[in-house]
């Protein structure tokens, strides 16, 4: 058994979490109304209220299944062009004289079942550290199987009942890295990595890692915070729907206030949008030749075209595209880098091209909120504020708190 400075100081040294209460269920007033009816009725201690405004493009079906309900006023809604999603309200939308409070309470009971069938292995080999993140886990209402090494853990795994492994970066006998990586039949478990170590140390082994295929949902500094652990849980408890509901879904770029900055979709579609066009660079022609065409014969400026790029682009590597992309820049259009995983930050596009926009991807959300202000991601968000870089969260629904993000330097949602 090894316990380094490091960790020891990590055990002692813990500072209290400055981020909000997790809370497992949200209310979304889709009013005012009915904002200010929640607020006067109280709400329990595990679910937060947020105002959020309903549009035509929401996809009702299954949007409040699980984790969330909405509430509305129906006067307050007259006229307007959702109106029948919202008379004929699906599960989890609730009028103000419908029993909302029981669905509230339903919705967390759904929450607290899914936790207590979920299995967390945890693999940690210091005696101490292990039972009090055994006992911290525990707390929460979670199953936690502990384990002191690679064979107690592999055994545990063979058994097949493991939804979450928990796992220390460096163990006495072998290190996780070397463990997962000769027994690559454990990929898609969602895996969390912990260690004392410095932030940056822990993210490239999320990296390594995740290159090799793995699920890494998180690599968090010790100790684990109990908020931290929770809100990837709901990533977890809620991933699979949410993708369901994104298929085919309009995304328009706006500010916090509701102003249309644009619209995110494919060349075919452009032509019949009022809004400046968003492209994601992956959909056109490689040359700057047809898309300046296609611009005079829509009667398009440059200016209002953005090209949106993705790591997986290759830019840097790729000869036409890149030329494609500074012709474009040089006749006026905007550029928009669009990021989707913190497991490869890419700092030489930021670097080397004049951006003007960040799209923050919905799976970077959780690391978002628990954020280490010397992680590798907390420095690349930094590095694009200093270049005037306007940073857009994803939120296709509006259900993000507008206010809370807004302070932490974001210009809107998309």
């Amino acid at each position: 058994m090894i316990i380094t400075d490091e960790e020891l100081l990590a055990l002692l040294e813990s500072d209290v979490s400055q981020e909000p209460v997790f809370h497992p269920v949200s209310v979304y007033a889709l009013d005012a109304v009915s904002h200010r009816a929640a607020k006067e009725a109280g709400l329990p201690a595990y679910a937060s209220l947020h105002r959020t405004r309903p549009d035509a493009s929401w996809q009702w079906e299954g949007l409040f299944a699980a984790g969330a309900i909405a509430l509305f006023d129906p006067a307050s809604h007259a006229g307007t062009d959702y109106l029948p999603q919202l008379q004929t309200p699906g599960v989890g939308i609730y009028r103000l004289s419908d029993p909302w409070l029981e669905g509230v309470a339903a919705r967390e009971q759904g929450w607290r079942d899914w936790l207590a069938q979920l299995q967390i292995l945890l693999l940690e080999d210091h005696p101490f550290q292990g039972a009090c993140i055994q006992q911290e886990i525990q707390a929460l209402g979670l199953p936690c199987h502990w384990v002191q090494d690679g064979e107690g853990c592999l055994q545990v795994l063979e058994e097949g009942d493991v939804g979450l492994l928990v796992c220390d970066l460096s163990l006495a006998e072998q290190d996780a890295i070397s463990l997962l990586m000769n027994h690559p039949q454990y990929r898609r478990l969602p895996i969390i990595l912990l260690s004392a170590h410095d932030q940056t140390l822990i993210d490239g082994a999320r990296r390594l890692l995740h290159d090799a295929g793995f699920n890494v949902l998180a690599a968090l500094a010790k100790p684990l915070q109990s908020d931290d652990l929770l809100r990837l849980l709901k990533t977890l408890y809620l991933g699979p729907q949410r993708q369901r509901r994104l298929g085919g879904l309009k995304r328009t770029i706006r500010s916090w206030q509701g102003e249309a900055r644009g619209q995110l979709g494919l060349l075919a579609d452009a032509a019949s949008c009022p809004l400046p066009v968003w492209l994601a660079v992956s959909s056109l022609p490689p040359h700057w030749e047809p898309l300046k065409a296609w611009l005079e014969q829509h009667g398009r400026q440059a200016s209002e075209l953005t090209l949106v790029i993705h790591r997986r682009d290759h830019l840097l590597s790729q000869a036409d595209r890149f030329a494609l992309v500074l012709q474009a820049s040089l006749a006026g259009a905007r550029l928009a880098l669009l990021l989707d995983s913190a497991q490869h930050l890419p700092f030489d596009q930021l670097e080397r091209l004049p951006l003007q926009s960040l799209l923050l991807g919905q799976h970077l959300l959780p690391e978002l909120e628990a954020m280490a202000a010397d992680s590798l991601l907390a420095r690349f968000i930094q590095r694009a504020r200093e270049l005037g870089m306007a940073l857009y969260l994803d939120d296709p629904f509006n259900l993000q708190d507008a206010a809370q993000w807004q302070d932490r330097g974001m210009a809107g949602r998309w």
